[in-house]
Formats: C-alpha cells, sequence, structure tokens
C-alpha cells in the first residue's frame, strides 16, 4: 500500500477507535458488543464488566439489553462458562414475554437490532436442546415483528437482514442499501461473507467520513471492516507485501515447531499405528518446511529459479519472490560447519543472486541451525551484516526435542546446484 494511503487508514482507525471506546465506557450494549466483535483487552474487561451487572439483575432490573450483553459475553469462548446459566435464565424471561406491550411498544430485541445481535450470539454458543426449538420459534416471530419496525437503508437495517439469516428466516434478503462494510466488518464472527472482489470498495466506504461518526456501534464495526480489508490487501495483493513482511514471516518460523510431530510412541490406538517423526535432516528438507509456510501466504513464491550464468556455472536460487526482487537463500549450518565457512558460502551466493543482470536485488538468508549453536549465531550475524544485499538473516535452531545422537545430521555436505 502507498505511504499515503497508511496514514489515511491509520488515522481513520485513531479517530474511529476513540470514539467505540468512549461509548463503550458509558453504554454497557456498546461495550458488549465491540468486545465481541474486536476483541481488544480493553474492550473484552469492559465486555466482563457489563455481563457481571447484568447477571445480577432481578426481577423489574431485567432487561432486554441486559440479556443481549450476556449473549456478547456467551459469544466470548473465555467468558461463557461465567455467564451461560444466567443468559439462559435471563432468555427464557424474554422468551415469556410478549413482542409489543399493550400500549403497543415493542419490546428492546424487536425495536433494536443491537440486543437481538446479542441473544442470537449468546444462543449460537450457549443454548442446550431443551430450549433450542423454542428460541428457534422465538426468534422467527421477533425478526418478523422487527421488519416491520426498521426502516430500510442504514447498517441496522443490513445487521437485522443479517440477523434473518442466522435465525433462518426465509423472508430475510440482503438490502441493498446497506454499506459495503458492514459484512466485512461481521465475517470475522462468520456472520457474513463478503465478496472477495470487493476490498477496494470496502476499505473506502469504511474510510468516508470517519472523523464524523459518533455511534460507537458504528466506529466498531468500520474499524473491523477496515482490519479485514487490509489484511485482504496482504493477504492477496503482492503489491502490498513488503521485504520487511516476509522477513517477519520468517522469523516466526520456530513457533511452528510447537506442533510439531516428533512422537515416542503411537498417538492413536489404531491397528498397525507407529511412532513417527517429521525430520529435518538437511537443506532440502528445510526448504520444503519454509516452501510450505510461505507459499500460501504468497502465491507468487516460486523455488528453485535460475538465475544468468558465470562462465559454465549456472545458479540456482532457493525460493524467489520476483515481485520483491527478493531471493530467501536457504542454508543448513551443519554441526561441522565453522562460521567462517558458512559466512563465506552466503557471501559468494550473493555475488552471483545480485549480479546487474539479475532481477533481484535482495537477499534474506535462512539458517538452519543443526547444533543450536547460540553463543555462534551472534558472530555470525556480525559476519554477514555488512555484505551488500543482504536484508535480513533468519536462524532457526534444530529443536531440543529432535537432539537424538540418532537423528543428527552428519557432517556438512553443501547442496549441488549443476545446470540443467
Amino acid at each position: 500500500m502507498k505511504t499515503e494511503n497508511l496514514m489515511l487508514i491509520t488515522d481513520a482507525r485513531g479517530v474511529l477507535a476513540n470514539t467505540a471506546v468512549t461509548d463503550a465506557k458509558q453504554n454497557p450494549l456498546v461495550a458488549a458488543f465491540l468486545g465481541w466483535l474486536l476483541r481488544g483487552d480493553d474492550l473484552l474487561a469492559l465486555l466482563e464488566e457489563a455481563a457481571t451487572r447484568a447477571a445480577a439483575a432481578k426481577g423489574a432490573e431485567r432487561t432486554s439489553r441486559n440479556v443481549a450483553v450476556l449473549g456478547f459475553a456467551c459469544g466470548v469462548e473465555t467468558l461463557k462458562t461465567r455467564f451461560a446459566a444466567e443468559f439462559v435464565a435471563q432468555l427464557e424471561w424474554s422468551i415469556g414475554r410478549p413482542n409489543f406491550a399493550t400500549g403497543g411498544e415493542p419490546c428492546g430485541v424487536v425495536a433494536d437490532p443491537l440486543n437481538f445481535a446479542g441473544v442470537v450470539a449468546g444462543a449460537e454458543s450457549a443454548l442446550g436442546k431443551e430450549i433450542r426449538q423454542r428460541f428457534e420459534q422465538w426468534s422467527a416471530a421477533v425478526w418478523k415483528d422487527a421488519d416491520g419496525l426498521v426502516q430500510d437503508g442504514g447498517w441496522r437495517r443490513g445487521l437485522l437482514d443479517i440477523l434473518g439469516h442466522r435465525v433462518a428466516v426465509a423472508k430475510a434478503t440482503a438490502n441493498g442499501n446497506q454499506p459495503v462494510w458492514l459484512a466485512a466488518a461481521l465475517h470475522r464472527r462468520g456472520w457474513s461473507a463478503p465478496a472477495e472482489q470487493s476490498v477496494s470498495d470496502v476499505l473506502k466506504a469504511a474510510l468516508k467520513e470517519a472523523s464524523s461518526v459518533t455511534d460507537g456501534f458504528e466506529a466498531g464495526l468500520r474499524l473491523a471492516a477496515i482490519d479485514w480489508a487490509v489484511q485482504r490487501a496482504m493477504d492477496f495483493d503482492i503489491a502490498a507485501l513488503t521485504l520487511t513482511d516476509v522477513a517477519t514471516v520468517l522469523h516466526r518460523v520456530p513457533t511452528a515447531f510447537q506442533r510439531w510431530t516428533w512422537e515416542d510412541k503411537p498417538r492413536t490406538a489404531k491397528q498397525g499405528a507407529q511412532p513417527r517423526r517429521w525430520h529435518i535432516e538437511n537443506e532440502y528438507h528445510f526448504q520444503s518446511m519454509l516452501y510450505a509456510v510461505l507459499k500460501p501466504l504468497i502465491p507468487a513464491l516460486e523455488e528453485e529459479q535460475y538465475l544468468p550464468p558465470t562462465g559454465t556455472y549456472q545458479p540456482r536460487a532457493d525460493l524467489c519472490i520476483l515481485g520483491l526482487e527478493l531471493v530467501v537463500e536457504v542454508k543448513f549450518w551443519y554441526r561441522g560447519k565453522s562460521v567462517k565457512d558458512l559466512t563465506e558460502e552466503i557471501a559468494a551466493d550473493l555475488t552471483l543472486y545480485l549480479r546487474k543482470d539479475s532481477p533481484y536485488r535482495a537477499v534474506i538468508a535462512a539458517i538452519w541451525d543443526d547444533g543450536a549453536r547460540t553463543e555462534e549465531q551472534a558472530e555470525l550475524k556480525r559476519g554477514l551484516k555488512g555484505l551488500s544485499g543482504l536484508f535480513d538473516v533468519v536462524i532457526v535452531n534444530r529443536p531440543s526435542c529432535m537432539n537424538d545422537p540418532a537423528t543428527t545430521a552428519p557432517a556438512a555436505k553443501k547442496k549441488a546446484k549443476k545446470a540443467p
């Protein structure tokens, strides 16, 4: 993204976040809705506080808003256990009330789609079979009554239409007058599916007149829509990526070993099951792992790309992103290889990859340290730091679970890179 666009997004997010948090501190329903939608620590704390007060309401203190607040709390996994029982009890109270008072005034769930949204969020998360059928009948009647009250156009009407699909009302249809950012905003909660090609339209609409938004609900929805659009742009537009983004992903590769398969005994009782271990014993294995990590995020990633020849030798780069003019050079630092040898090897590769007639201008060295030599890694990075064109150095240590002498890689053998 262009710098000016990022500044515009940053400024708009700041304004919208301030509006959302300010309103959330004054309105428990705003706090509950935004805590459920955005999940920020401050908003979750406000949601928990609001739900605690709503759960304490008894008799005449009960309101549709309290039921909604408890519903949003149940929609957050870490809060569901604490508030589920009281939500169900107050939902029973709400189901037992008429949708309209004797004077014709609608109840809160009918009058305000935000109250209805909280009830639906809680029902989807916390209801058991014994009440679910009654809820489905009641919620369909609520939607039909609300359909006659909530005017066409605007995000509240759009929210009501989305809720109609959640409670399976056949009449509910998407309204063409609702903001294009609404479906994107609710996508993170699985309530909608915006069209992929609408990323630009969503971002423009969510940013439009953001400084004039005074409603905390709308501010939070626009924030969620902006985050959706930015994330989609990062995922699918190679022009939105930077060298720093790629380096950041590579630096996070070690977290994959938290779920790495390395078994001493079978994990299942299935007949014939055997313990499995995903070995990384050479440069090919490490390159395959990095490819599996990067390719879903960066579809333009290519591997084993031949570069202009030097005499009779034709270099071949390991992983390449042409749009960023970037080579990810993969190295396996065997236990028998010195810092000096590895430094000279990488320096030689740089001279081949970054020639004037090469399409690449930067290299990230991704190194598997089979000996996990943390004390020598600082020395290696110092030696590589001054090399022209080397953007970053990423070192991945062999995990301690793999430190079995029987499975340790043998002495160094450089991967051959021959011309076809």
